[in-house]
């Protein structure tokens, strides 16, 4: 992705002219100050800034998003490179990153009868990078971000460390009550998380980055695909939005994820599929419709999603098998993961599935407040259709079932013996496993949380369920297969640095010391639940920082 090589104008209160000019011989000051290089302050030439294209070495003039071109002949080496990393992005199909909020007019100053000023507000989306390495690597034993509070400010631990252990915590930590709290320490991740490295070494990146929703690059690669969980999740949104029913959202618009063109977003005539794309292409605006959506959309399940995870392990564990077996799979596995996080095993899926049901096991019985009635749902189906995935693996059920009575799902199902609408899922899971053979306790504490739902069932089938769900509407439980991924998106992939020492020492308060992105004019406020705002009609924008 290209960025915006203008990253300090977004920070900039448009204040009066003096507050500007400040702004200016600042910059003028810093650009004369000599680089930060070492491997905490690297160089001034940075990716960002411009692609080397050879186009651009043989001309002066370039194009800009409005059309307009621009001779820059004239200009300082420094600028002429600003200006190419800017409108380099005309060129590309990645979202703006820099949009226009509203304008105003201001006065200098109010009590002095001070002249009047053009105020424009704009907004930039910049991404940074965190790296995460083994105890023993040479740089990144120690978490670190490259955004400019933690290379140039020395702030440690930034806000976006705290915020991706925060997700990564919340994805492997399976055993973690609820209602319990972390100590947070002053790497940026709960002391209850252990080594983050080893964390994520053992649960695996690719299924991390399912549960993350995040694109998964491939090593020494320059596309980057939507994942198929992405995929999925974007046409589960659409059918949300459109007011299918959840459990007929896994037909729903098939046709979507086969139409999808990363270069052509757009689909005239096509709300549904330009919404599809426009969810693929923008992680943030993905972002925003998942917090729209209700708990009980399949897009945003708990419980859903750790059954989804349970089907990835799965497909890892065959993935390894075949790769052992056959010498071209397995240079493509080794190159794939670089040899992290130890061989994909009967052993490794079998406590990674453990912990998908412990996970679920906390949910439903360390909640704050009790599930509702579409949770515990969601709940039971979650763990009948982990079931039904190991009985249907002769590997895992021999290790899970078949030899030792460990209470594998039963034991957890037990708290929702209400769900009387899986009964039937059950049994023909009983049947598989009378032929497959099972220890006799196991069998008989089956039938007795089968006898206990059969007492909750009623013989009208119009009549609800513990959980609010008609009987009659009994939610599938197998997914459907995981879909090819859509089609690559071009673009290097760079985990980058998006500012250089120049754009972040010219903005005047620096350090520990200096006010949070939140305090300053322009920073996004939080809208309060129950306010005007949540009136379509009566909102209203508020101008920040004019």
């Amino acid at each position: 992705m290209s960025l915006s090589p203008t990253t300090g104008m977004s920070r900039l209160s448009l204040e009066g002219k003096s507050a500007v000019s400040q702004h200016h011989s600042r910059l003028q000051s810093a650009h004369g100050a000599p680089s930060m290089s070492g491997p905490d302050h690297p160089s001034d030439s940075s990716d960002w800034e411009a692609e080397d294209d050879e186009d651009d070495e043989d001309t002066d003039v370039v194009s800009a998003p409005t059309g307009l071109k621009y001779n820059l002949s004239r200009l300082s080496p420094r600028t002429r490179q600003v200006a190419q990393g800017l409108f380099s992005q005309t060129a590309s199909n990645e979202s703006p990153q820099i949009s226009l909020e509203f304008c105003g007019i201001r006065e200098e100053d109010p009590s002095a009868d001070g002249g009047l000023f053009y105020a424009f507000q704009m907004h930039e989306v910049v991404p940074c990078s965190v790296r995460i390495g083994a105890r023993d690597s040479g740089r990144f034993s120690a978490p670190r971000c490259e955004c400019p509070d933690a290379r140039f400010r020395h702030v440690r631990p930034c806000k976006h460390l705290i915020w991706l252990f925060d997700k990564i915590s919340k994805q492997v930590l399976f055993d973690h009550d609820p209602e319990a709290e972390l100590t947070l320490t002053e790497l940026g991740y709960p002391e209850e998380l252990g080594d983050p490295y080893d964390q994520i070494s053992q649960l695996g990146l690719g299924i991390l980055a399912d549960n993350l929703r995040c694109d998964f690059s491939e090593p020494d690669s320059e596309l980057v695909s939507p994942s198929a969980a992405r995929v999925k999740e974007a046409r589960e949104m659409v059918a949300a939005l459109a007011g299918i029913h959840p459990y007929e959202q896994n037909a729903y618009r098939l046709d979507l994820e086969a139409s999808y063109n990363r270069n052509s977003l757009i689909r005239r005539g096509d709300l549904g599929a330009t919404l599809f794309s426009l969810i693929l292409a923008s992680d943030s605006f993905a972002e925003w419709v998942r917090c729209e959506l209700s708990p009980s959309d399949p897009a945003v399940d708990p419980f859903r999603g750790i059954q989804q995870r349970a089907s990835n392990i799965i497909r890892e564990l065959n993935a390894f098998s075949a790769a052992e077996q056959d010498p071209t799979w397995a240079d493509a596995y080794r190159h794939r993961w670089k040899g992290a996080g130890g061989p994909r095993n009967a052993g490794w899926a079998i406590t990674q599935i453990q912990h998908c049901v412990a996970k679920i096991e906390k949910l439903v019985s360390r909640g704050s407040s009790p599930l509702s009635g579409r949770a515990r749902s969601s709940a039971a189906r979650s763990l009948v259709g982990i079931l039904k995935l190991v009985v249907d693996h002769q590997e895992l059920y021999d290790r899970l079932v078949g030899a030792h009575d460990t209470g594998f799902v039963y034991s957890t199902l037990d708290m929702l013996a209400d769900q009387s609408q899986f009964i039937e899922a059950l049994e023909e899971i009983m049947e598989r496993i009378g032929v497959r053979g099972a220890p006799s306790s196991y069998v008989a504490n089956m039938r007795h949380l089968i006898g206990r739902m059969r007492s909750h069932k009623t013989e009208d089938t119009g009549v609800t369920s513990g959980s609010g769900i008609p009987r009659n509407e009994t939610p599938p439980l197998s997914e459907p297969p995981p879909v090819q991924a859509g089609p690559s998106r071009p673009g290097t992939v760079r985990f980058v640095t998006p500012e250089l020492p120049e754009n972040v020492m010219g903005r005047g308060s620096q350090g520990r010391g200096s006010r949070g992105r939140g305090a300053e004019r322009g920073a996004k406020r939080p809208v309060p639940r129950g306010s005007q705002q949540d009136n379509p009609r009566g909102s209203k924008k508020r101008a920040r920082g004019l």
